[in-house]
């Protein structure tokens, strides 16, 4: 054939095998049908409870996240005798489909917003089938796609429907005959077209292909349609054997369920029987196909709501046919999550997965998250995790990643094994054309063998349907396709490591191109994570001062799991529809104020109570310096058991207090009848000044002057003011929630300017100045404040925040001068270049930061601090930080109403280990853990760390034994010595991993334990002591 005779015959085979897609059910008979409608989910026991009514083919039964509950009747005509019946159901929806006894039997969808064609809506009942069975189904449906509610993707604020919209309509309720050799003409057909369209235009196998295709479709037209004439011509272009220098896929099944994104967290619990009901029936009809999903928070969820599929699923795991997947938790964001709240994940991922199934999961399983730390290697390391999957970084804007597979090193060089799909996708067909793109793709296909494929409809879950694992048979030998092999991926990272002394190495970050705008989007979010990551490791350092019998677990795990499940990768950075920010708000509202029950609580049954008592604990590494409100109606105080009365002034909301405690200490102020806080002077001056700093600010609110006194340098640019807040457009070209753009830098539509100046009163504990400005539709109050020992200048910000497709940033140009910068990251901190020399630093103009970025040069340097924020981008000499954003997609009430926050500006001498920087960030952040109504009696904690560069990061309780665990990380990234002292009778002091299992090393603990760190370094260690004393 020339080349347009082989165009039509390609179009002629594409024609005939829509139509034979379209031919597969064959005589329909109707299904009777009754709905029982809900406004949430009703389990299968109680539906009988439930009012019903008749339905029937074109009715609405549900609207937006309704749930229903069909009873489906009917009989097999007698005509089906002997072939295969199938039930083809498609309700508008989701649905799990259950026999009358309560087995499952698995998950309908009618399709998604992003594909129209897809469809899994054919439930096999008969094959073959008598003639005159009785047919009884029940269908416990949701009004939802997919992908949740059809969205405008920029309502207006009145727009009806601003958050989606959903009409579940009765499309199809039908008894059909499935002409099973149909189908396997249409899979063996689909292969072959897939070759066609990966082949050279003028090689031979394609032509070949072709020719029997056309052979095959002329064969079929004139024996009366016979699919089996058409199906042994095919047959043998499908017995080619692949070339020798073929590769192998490792084909793995995968639903990827979001635990939350365009749909609720209700909804994931269905989504995960759904999925979980189709793949056990697909693991059942197919003996070499194996499925694997991650996230132990899904498996919990099904064990509790679906107890009968959750044994099933023990079944399949314990046969090796179902492989649990990904040491987290949840697959969670690794940008926002702090360090500890990553150490959790792991530890309670792992942890069910051994106690439920005796598996030890050796990877992390992340392909979906937005950018990934460098600290994570040594966490997944230091846990008993060897390799780490990906295929994110493929989605990069501007830089093509240089390898699929490579050894990936963090801060403190600990390697991990990666391997990056070469397909480019989690939701992998399993099509030729895709396998032979990736095989042509994989940067290491000169010297590996294999790569890896996860296949199946992923997002809102399902995972592969059986059409996926006949066209992954159909490949196994296949000439012109790698060669696909269904397995655990475990095997696969198994036989790589044998390669691992000749793979390349990544240093430092896996940062994604992409999705910038998730490091402020829903800024609640983001500060009540931070806020419960700080008060969390505070309370379990003062639990562990109780006795063990006493400690709180049960009651800290319930905080940490709710924490732990708002860290998925779609709900802490902002990418997730507004129903889920309300259930995570409620969530976080709870949780905090359950955290302060408990510390009162535990704080009661340490100290003696006290009415006229204030109990301060610091179980920060530093010293706490700095101001404390007085509750309500204290006129002033004094320490309790002597000593100098600590500086007070009286302010018009309260009385503020000067302390300084010592690190892992605490300190009790008593109230006194008689005031102790003179009432501050009224201020006069936009001047904020103490002994170490001098601040200059203008009537605007701008920062016109920061002058170092020790120093002698003026450390902000004169002619370029700092605390410039201003507004910029923001509208990203896709994924309004997820993105920011580099050219917004190009479109500023206003700088804030003060419209009132206000000196707040001056004292011996503090001075300030409060602002209130107007910009676009939004209005800030700011309080800039100076403590009398610090110098820390923090801006108390307070927005009503109104505005859509804009984004609010703060400014500050310095002058200090330096190529590089560095960001606090987990347990550590990660330097970045400040020029953009090349295309990889132009892609970085928004990084992650968690409570700092600092400037230094080897004398001084200017720190921006923050207390729940996330994204800088730091340039040549200017730090900025981004506030606030108001995309309109998924959620059109992002970030809307009050926001409170704080960002502070820090001068200091010395490069970043040198200086007060990690201690001011750590006091702004964490502060004290206040205990009203109890005095101290013992002061100290019982464990302590002293040392430059270490930091005693965590004392909990251990999880499966009687003993305390202790995280110490190094944090200066240089060799540190750190001394642990502890107060315990007769104790011991053994190293274990993150895991908590010991590693054989004892400590030698008298009088105390001397720790030598590496750089980044983190180290566990198990403190067991004798509970009886």
């Amino acid at each position: 054939m020339n080349t347009k005779d082989t165009l039509i015959a390609i179009r002629r085979l594409e024609q005939f095998y829509r139509r034979a897609v379209g031919g597969i059910l064959r005589e329909p008979a109707a299904l009777a049908a009754t709905c029982a409608r809900s406004a949430e989910p009703v389990p299968f026991a109680q539906r009988h409870g439930l009012a019903c009514e008749p339905v029937a083919v074109g009715d609405v039964w549900g609207r937006n996240w309704e749930s229903g509950w069909f009873h489906l009747v009917g009989r097999v005509p007698e005509t089906y005798r002997g072939r295969t019946v199938v039930a083809h159901i498609d309700l508008g929806g989701e649905g799990l489909v259950y026999r009358p006894d309560g087995r499952m039997l698995q998950g309908i969808t009618n399709g998604s917003v992003f594909d129209s064609e897809f469809g899994r809506d054919v439930v096999r009942l008969f094959d073959p089938c008598a003639g005159g069975e009785p047919v009884e189904l029940w269908v416990e449906a949701a009004a939802n796609g997919l992908f949740g509610m059809f969205c405008d993707l920029d309502p207006g604020p009145d727009a009806a429907n601003r958050d989606g919209r959903y009409d579940a309509r009765v499309n199809t309720l039908r008894l059909a005959v499935f002409d099973t050799e149909l189908w396997h003409l249409t899979l063996d057909l689909r292969v072959l077209l897939g070759l066609v369209r990966s082949l050279p235009e003028r090689s031979v196998r394609r032509a070949r292909i072709v020719r029997a295709a056309v052979d095959g479709l002329n064969a079929y037209a004139t024996s009366g349609e016979s699919a089996r004439a058409f199906r042994e011509i095919l047959a043998r272009e499908l017995k080619k054997p692949a070339a020798a220098s073929s590769l192998a896929v490792t084909a793995v099944g995968h639903a990827h369920i979001d635990t939350a994104w365009l749909w609720p967290v209700r909804e994931t619990i269905r989504k995960c029987a759904r999925t979980f009901a189709t793949q056990l029936d697909l693991l059942a009809r197919y003996p070499d196909y194996v499925f694997g999903a991650s996230q132990p928070q899904h498996y919990a969820f099904v064990k509790e709501h679906y107890p009968e599929l959750y044994a099933q699923v023990r079944a399949a795991v314990k046969a090796g046919r179902w492989e649990p997947q990904g040491g987290m938790w949840v697959e969670a964001d690794c940008n926002v999550t702090g360090g500890e709240s990553l150490v959790r994940q792991i530890l309670h991922g792992k942890n069910f997965f051994r106690d439920e199934f005796g598996v030890e999961v050796d990877n992390l399983w992340l392909p979906d998250v937005f950018g990934y730390s460098a600290a994570l290697p040594q966490l997944l390391r230091k846990s008993g995790i060897d390799y780490f999957l990906t295929q994110k970084l493929s989605w990069n804007q501007t830089n093509e990643f240089p390898h699929h597979t490579f050894r990936w090193q963090g801060i403190d060089g600990s390697e991990v094994l990666t391997h990056f799909p070469p397909e480019n996708t989690y939701n992998s067909q399993l099509h030729p054309e895709s396998l032979a793109a990736a095989e042509e793709r994989f940067r290491e296909n000169d010297y590996l063998d294999e790569f890896l494929c996860l296949f199946g409809v992923g997002d809102g879950g399902g995972g592969p349907k059986e059409e996926h694992i006949e066209m992954g048979r159909r490949q196994a030998d296949l000439e012109g396709a790698p060669r696909v092999r269904f397995g655990p991926a475990r095997e696969f990272f198994r036989r790589l490591a044998a390669e691992r002394d000749r793979l390349p190495t990544w240093t430092g970050e896996l940062y994604l191109e992409l999705h910038r705008g998730t490091l402020t989007t829903q800024a609640y979010a983001k500060w009540a994570n931070r806020r419960l990551e700080h008060k969390l490791r505070a309370l379990e350092m003062l639990a562990a001062k109780l006795p063990l019998d006493r400690y709180p677990q049960q009651e800290l795990d319930a905080v940490w799991k709710t924490v732990l499940l708002n860290q998925f990768h779609d709900i802490i950075p902002g990418s997730s529809i507004g129903r889920v920010y309300r259930v995570a708000h409620t969530e976080y509202r709870e949780a905090l104020a359950g955290c302060e029950r408990l510390a009162a609580a535990v704080a009661a049954e340490l100290y003696p109570a006290d009415g006229n008592c204030l109990t301060l604990v610091n179980t920060l590494h530093y010293p706490y310096e700095g101001a404390v409100t007085l509750p309500a109606g204290w006129a002033g105080c004094e320490i309790d058991g002597g000593g100098p009365t600590p500086p007070c002034q009286r302010e018009p909301d309260g009385v503020a207090v000067h302390v300084s405690i010592p690190p892992y200490a605490a300190l009790t102020l008593r109230r006194t009848a008689e005031t102790t806080a003179p009432a501050a002077p009224p201020g006069q001056s936009l001047v904020l000044e103490n002994d170490l700093v001098r601040y200059e600010l203008a009537e605007s609110g701008a920062l016109l002057r920061c002058f170092d006194k020790a120093l002698g340098l003026e450390l902000v640019v004169p002619e370029a003011p700092g605390n410039i807040l201003t507004l910029y457009e923001d509208r990203p070209n896709d994924w309004d929630a997820w993105d920011i753009d580099a050219f917004y830098r190009e479109t500023p539509l206003a700088t804030a300017r003060a419209a009132a100046a206000e000196p707040l009163p001056a004292g011996d504990v503090r001075r300030g100045v409060r602002f209130r400005y107007r910009i676009g539709r939004s209005h800030i109050v700011q309080t800039v404040r100076l403590g009398r020992m610090s110098r820390r200048l923090d801006f108390e910000t307070a927005v009503d925040w109104r505005e859509k497709h804009r984004m609010l940033r703060v400014a500050f140009p310095v002058t200090v001068r330096s190529d590089y910068a560095a960001f606090d990251i987990q347990y550590g901190y990660l330097r970045r270049a400040t020029h953009r020399n090349t295309s990889w630093e132009q892609a970085r103009f928004e990084v992650v930061g968690h409570r700092y970025a600092d400037l230094s040069d080897r004398d001084h340097g200017v720190a921006l601090l923050n207390a729940c924020k996330y994204g800088y981008r730091v340039e040549n000499g200017l730090l900025d930080l981004y506030l606030l954003r108001a995309p309109n997609y998924p959620d059109p009430d992002a970030d809307q109403g009050e926001h409170r926050f704080t960002y502070s500006l820090l001068p200091h001498p010395g490069d970043l280990a040198a200086s007060e920087v990690m201690a001011e960030a750590a006091r702004l952040n964490q502060g004290l853990l206040a205990a009203k109504g109890v005095r101290a009696t013992n002061t100290r904690l019982p464990v302590r760390l002293s040392g430059e560069g270490v930091v005693l990061e965590t004392v909990k309780k251990a999880e499966k034994d009687a003993g305390l665990i202790l995280r110490v990380a190094e944090t200066h990234g240089r060799h540190s010595t750190g001394r642990l002292e502890i107060d315990f009778p007769n104790f011991t002091l053994e190293e274990t991993d993150l895991m908590e299992r010991a590693v054989g090393r004892r400590l030698e603990a008298a009088p105390a334990a001397v720790l030598r760190m590496a750089p980044f370094e983190i180290r566990t260690l198990r403190l067991t002591y004798d509970t009886a004393q």
